[in-house]
């Protein structure tokens, strides 16, 4: 299941996520998996072995071909 993920006004909060900070994941968009931030650049956020957009929170995997307008995840400040 992909998941097209929407730019919300909340997702600037994106841009303020630090190391250390928890965010949330949702899976397939409706099961909510709390992560911590391992790393930040200016385009991604990393959580452990996941990676996702820093623009609008969608997970990006090669592997599963999911980018930042369609992924099967996405993660909330």
């Amino acid at each position: 299941m992909v998941v097209k993920r929407q730019n919300h006004m909340n997702d600037n909060k994106l841009q303020e996520v630090q190391v250390g900070d928890t965010v949330t994941r949702m899976l397939a968009g409706a099961v909510p998996m709390p992560l911590k931030v391992t790393g930040v650049t200016e385009d991604r956020i990393y959580c452990g072995p996941w990676e996702f957009s820093r623009r609008n929170g969608a997970e990006i995997d090669e592997e599963m071909d999911w980018d930042e307008q369609h992924s099967g995840s996405f993660i909330k400040p």
